[in-house]
């Protein structure tokens, strides 16, 4: 009975696997063009494809031997079977999976490899299970697959270092495909366009798996700039367009807010090309498409000419949050203003050595007592460069998480405090090296929640919104000896149009400044309090039409679907109709269960399964 049932197994696949062979010389998917009549049609959008010729077929036909089932086990999986325990391992999925590994392989050709993987995000947030990885260093790799994922009812999405810490990454069974190795086919990796008629400034194109710290080096060497980035300098180009990554520059807006121009990979395989010029309503919702317009290829953005700044780390007391007015003059006097808080961190020595031998927190300690960590920049003067030799990125070094040191407990913001005074009073700069300041470790140990709110001109709103996290704070340490965050940290910046910027003009408050507070609470995901204070932030200000950072953690908050809805309104739609216009993908091929919640299923396209 056992061998008639291991010979029905074989017989079926074989047979799969010939039906599937048998398809690819009469499924038009498989010849390049869309699923559905109606997506057949790109009529207004002709000058969207971008020709790509045809492939050798030498490298894509040439299949290795068909594993046996033995050696499927054994092989791709055997190095992941400790890690992840057997009940967590679906063995329905997993056999199909395996089926399905045979039929991608034989579709997509020997190159790029496709292997089933367990996947781990960078802080270890988001797990899933069992996934197809692959990393193709080509174009027509990159449509392989698509037109194999097509033909097998799969979903493909993209992926590069792993930093989002929301469930935007492709469901478990499905194609995760890595685009860190894309070499691009017509041109360099990184490009510079000198002005034109039609865009009177500078504009850099580079590859989207590109990692934001070989950008900035380039950017140095051609005398140009972005105006606002993130702390770190360890994200991918695409990621940071596709997720809106945000800096603190008050007059700048995200990353997607410079996007002129884009090329992606749609669902039939065609490579597709949308600019501001030519397609304005299209590229509102591609800027910050959240991975749902296709596989993005290369990305163009405006750059500036750089030019020298300064860089202040200053201590200066919790009083400014608590100061609407200062607040707001801080922040607006400054290119550039962060604002960090690690709680505890005025802590006496004696009270130090009090805490570490009994837990005791000390009775005259409380928020106010605490310091806040100012970082500006600034254009610098003439006078103020002559003769300095402009210094490299200056990373502070975090030992292993981005707040604390080696510190523990409470007594991490104290360290916090003091692994901060190692870096430099003032330094000097090319702006695009004085942005970054973290160097994170190869795997975070802190995970990120982060919200947005309105800026009103009067700073109301941003000041209500500190005090009520560091209070919360404040509560729970003195409650019980233990803290929801290691850090906070508000930033600041412009908004921009695109339709699922967080900083959207769209999303309009009373009095108004045309820009956003981002507030981020960083803690590993066990600690006590992280989850709930996040949810406390969201329940209290969702009258204000809070909304998450798509690629920080949001996803558990209570009722956040019916926030996003509410915040996002008409944009969401707006996003949706302007998806279906540029027919990147009538199947929902780019989607996963998360983003369908939010956006719903395309039923405008007739779509055979």
């Amino acid at each position: 009975m056992r061998h008639q049932k291991m010979a029905d197994h074989t017989f079926w696949v074989i047979a799969t696997i010939v039906c599937f062979l048998a398809m690819v010389n009469y499924v038009p998917c498989a010849q390049g063009k869309a699923v559905g009549s109606a997506a057949n049609e790109l009529e207004g959008l002709e000058d969207t494809v971008v020709p790509l010729g045809d492939e050798n077929l030498n490298s894509v036909h040439r299949v290795k031997r068909v594993p046996t089932p033995l050696a499927e086990i054994r092989g791709p999986l055997a190095r992941n079977t400790r890690a992840v325990p057997e009940h967590l391992r679906s063995e329905a999925v997993y056999q199909r999976m395996r089926t399905m590994l045979t039929l991608l392989r034989i579709l997509v050709g020997r190159t790029p490899h496709v292997e089933i993987m367990q996947f781990l995000n960078w802080d270890k947030t988001i797990e899933i299970d069992q996934l197809f990885y692959t990393a193709p260093t080509t174009i027509f790799q990159v449509r392989r697959i698509v037109r194999a994922a097509s033909m097998l009812g799969m979903r493909v999405r993209a992926t590069g270092v792993g930093h989002s810490r929301s469930p935007l990454y492709v469901d478990e069974g499905n194609v995760l495909m890595d685009v860190r190795h894309l070499q691009r086919h017509d041109g360099p990796r990184m490009e510079v366009h000198q002005p034109t008629p039609e865009r009177n400034f500078h504009t850099l194109t580079a590859m989207t798996g590109v990692i934001e710290h070989d950008l900035n080096r380039f950017l140095t060497e051609k005398g140009l700039t972005m105006l606002s980035q993130p702390l770190n300098d360890v994200e991918s180009f695409g990621g940071m367009v596709a997720a809106a990554t945000h800096g603190s520059t008050w007059s700048a807006p995200t990353y997607s807010g410079y996007v002129v121009e884009m090329r992606l990979m749609d669902s039939a395989g065609r490579l597709r090309r949308f600019t501001e010029e030519r397609h304005p309503d299209i590229m509102k919702a591609a800027k910050c498409n959240l991975g749902m317009f296709g596989i993005m290829y290369d990305i163009t953005i405006k750059v500036f000419p750089t030019f020298k700044a300064k860089v202040l780390n200053r201590f200066v007391p919790m009083d400014l949050i608590y100061n609407a007015t200062a607040l707001r003059e801080t922040v607006t006097s400054n290119f550039l203003t962060e604002i960090s808080w690690f709680p505890f961190n005025s802590v006496t020595d004696l009270e130090a050595e009090d805490y570490e031998r009994d837990g005791t927190v000390p009775a005259a300690w409380n928020a106010r007592r605490d310091l806040l960590w100012l970082r500006t920049i600034n254009e610098a003067s003439d006078e103020e460069v002559a003769g300095v030799e402009m210094a490299p990125p200056g990373y502070l070094r975090s030992n292993g998480s981005l707040s604390g040191g080696k510190a523990k407990g409470l007594l991490r913001g104290r360290g916090a405090l003091n692994l901060i005074r190692t870096l430099p009073t003032e330094s000097y700069h090319y702006l695009v090296n004085a942005f970054p300041v973290i160097l994170p470790p190869r795997w975070g140990t802190e995970t990120s929640a982060a919200f947005m709110v309105n800026i009103d001109n009067q700073f109301v709103r941003p000041a209500e919104a500190l005090q009520f996290m560091v209070e919360r704070a404040e509560r729970q340490i003195k409650a019980n000896g233990s803290t929801p965050l290691n850090a906070l940290l508000p930033r600041f910046f412009h908004n921009d149009h695109c339709c699922l910027c967080p900083g959207n003009s769209q999303i309009h408050m009373p009095d108004d400044s045309n820009r956003t507070l981002v507030i981020d609470f960083l803690a590993p995901p066990a600690q006590e309090g992280f989850y709930p204070a996040a949810a406390e932030f969201v329940e209290h200000f969702k009258d204000q039409k809070v909304r998450p950072h798509w690629a920080k953690r949001h996803d558990n908050i209570p009722g956040i679907m019916d926030i996003i809805h509410s915040t996002y309104g008409n944009l969401i739609s707006e996003f949706t109709s302007m998806r279906k216009l540029a027919r990147v993908d009538p199947c929902d091929m780019f989607m996963n269960n998360y983003l369908l919640k939010i956006f719903g299923r395309n039923t405008d396209w007739f779509c055979p399964h």
